[in-house]
This record gives structure tokens, C-alpha cells and sequence, in this order.
């Protein structure tokens, strides 16, 4: 995972910071209304706010690029929260051995580092926070954030909805690395991929999915030609493409449920029982 220059997320162009002229200014309010309109329609969390206080939190917030293997955020503590517009980000905590596991995996159905501050017990303060599929992201300081929170129901209720999903998606996958075969983890985790963009083409290599599931490679290479062997996918360099979107989910462990959960949720667009 190459980590490329620091900060390139923490604030907007220096162009565009530094314009001081009205068409500049016009361009900035154009650039935060298209945020705005895209949050209403895009993160499920931002969505499922009322108007106005989503609006003020897009004012607030720094549109950014997700760079495919870009790491976002080390592990240590929150600094920022991420609401995914689209693509993926995949938490990865690093074992005592040095080895590593994915902890999460957060598209445009959630938000990163939302809950840490009303459910402890969900943190993800842990992980290095690492893109795996391409898109953007909203991106607030944690602090903004905190303060908005203290005062806001209607965000508090919808992050209350979110934690719930969270804790539903944790409990079903809790055992996967220790209970699953790879290649059902392994099918998993394409599907987990799959879900969060638009091509059957996946741009992920043996060594990522390895990385991700905690397992040598060669037993990712196994699994993979298994799935290749029984006409699920077909490999290229750096690619596999999903040839059997219904075979993938046959193939898939028992918490491929936390797929459709998402899926859902992208599709209702908002939670349940918030402002």
C-alpha cells in the first residue's frame, strides 16, 4: 500500500483556495452546491438528514478524490470523518506478527469514524483506512463534527441508525477468518468490491486480496483459480472480472448478507426512523 504525498486530502486546491475574485467565489458556491445535491442523493448517512443541516455540513466539508490503493488515514485515532460518495474504503488493522485483516468495509451505505464518539464500542480509530475502490468523499474534521453532534437530534439519530448496521454487520462476520474457507472470504470479499462500483471488472490483485483477508497469497491464488475452474470469474493481470454475479454469491461465505444489507441500503437511500 503506497501512501503518496501527505495532506493531499486535508484541504482543496491551492488554486481554488487562493481565488479572491467573484468568479472564483461563484465557482467555489457552484462547487459546494453540486456537493450538496450529490450528498442528498449519494451517502445514505448525509441523505437521511434534513436539508439544512446537511447543507451546513457540505459547506464544511472538503471534497476528495479516492485514489485506488491510497491510504487515507494511518492508524492511530480518528482525525477526520469520511461519507463516501462512492467507492470503497477498507479498514486494515496490523496484527502483533506484523501481519494484517480488513476490520471494515465502508461505501456510500455508511460513514467512517461517524459513530466513535456516541458508540465507543464501534470505533475504527484503529485501522489504517485504505482505498479500494475508486470514487470521492465528504470529509469533515473530527472535531467540527463532535460539536455538531453534541447539538444536533436529528444527526445523533441518524448515527444512532448507522452504529445499528455497523453492530448487525460486525456480529455476522465476526468469525469469518477463523470458521470460512478462502475461497468462500475469498468471493466475499469480490463481492464486497462488485457491490461498491459499477463494472463487473475488478482492478485487484492476488497480494491486496491476500493482504485483506490476513492469508499467505498462495492460498488467495488457489482460491481464485477454483473460482476461475468453476466460471465465476476470469483473471487478467491486475484484473478479475465477475463472470457469474449469482454463481460469486453461491461461492460466498455466509456473510455475504452484510452485501445485500449495503445494497439495500443504497437503494433505500436513507435510514429508518431519523429527522
Amino acid at each position: 500500500m503506497g501512501t503518496r504525498a501527505a495532506g493531499w486530502y486535508a484541504s482543496e486546491p491551492t488554486s481554488r483556495v487562493a481565488a479572491t475574485t467573484t468568479t472564483g467565489s461563484n465557482a467555489r458556491d457552484a462547487s459546494r452546491s453540486a456537493a450538496a445535491a450529490e450528498a442528498a442523493t449519494s451517502n445514505v448517512l448525509l441523505a437521511s438528514l434534513p436539508r439544512e443541516l446537511r447543507e451546513d455540513l457540505v459547506a464544511r466539508a472538503t471534497l476528495v478524490p479516492l485514489v485506488q490503493g491510497e491510504v487515507v488515514e494511518r492508524q492511530g485515532g480518528a482525525k477526520r470523518v469520511f461519507f463516501p460518495l462512492s467507492g470503497m474504503l477498507t479498514g486494515v488493522r496490523t496484527r502483533e506478527d506484523g501481519t494484517h485483516y480488513a476490520y471494515l468495509h465502508r461505501g456510500r451505505e455508511a460513514a467512517v469514524n461517524a459513530i466513535g464518539l456516541v458508540r465507543p464500542e464501534v470505533s475504527v480509530g484503529g485501522c489504517d483506512l485504505v482505498v479500494d475502490v475508486p470514487g470521492k468523499a465528504l470529509v469533515l474534521d473530527v472535531e467540527y463534527y463532535r460539536s455538531v453532534l453534541e447539538r444536533s437530534p436529528a444527526l445523533m439519530r441518524a448515527v444512532l441508525s448507522h452504529a445499528s448496521h455497523v453492530i448487525n454487520w460486525r456480529e455476522l462476520s465476526a468469525d469469518c477468518a477463523g470458521h470460512h474457507p478462502v475461497r468462500a472470504r475469498t468471493a466475499y470479499f469480490l463481492m464486497l468490491l462488485r457491490a461498491h462500483q459499477v463494472s463487473d471488472t475488478l482492478a485487484v490483485t492476488h497480494a491486496r486480496i491476500a493482504e485483506v483477508l490476513g492469508v499467505r497469497r498462495q492460498s488467495i491464488s488457489e482460491a481464485l483459480g477454483e473460482l476461475r475452474s468453476r466460471r465465476v470469474t476470469s483473471l487478467d493481470r491486475g484484473r478479475i472480472t465477475v463472470q457469474d454475479r449469482n454463481a460469486l454469491r453461491q461461492q460466498a461465505c455466509d456473510c455475504r448478507r452484510n452485501v445485500d444489507s449495503a445494497q439495500e441500503l443504497q437503494i433505500a437511500g436513507r435510514f429508518e426512523y431519523t429527522g
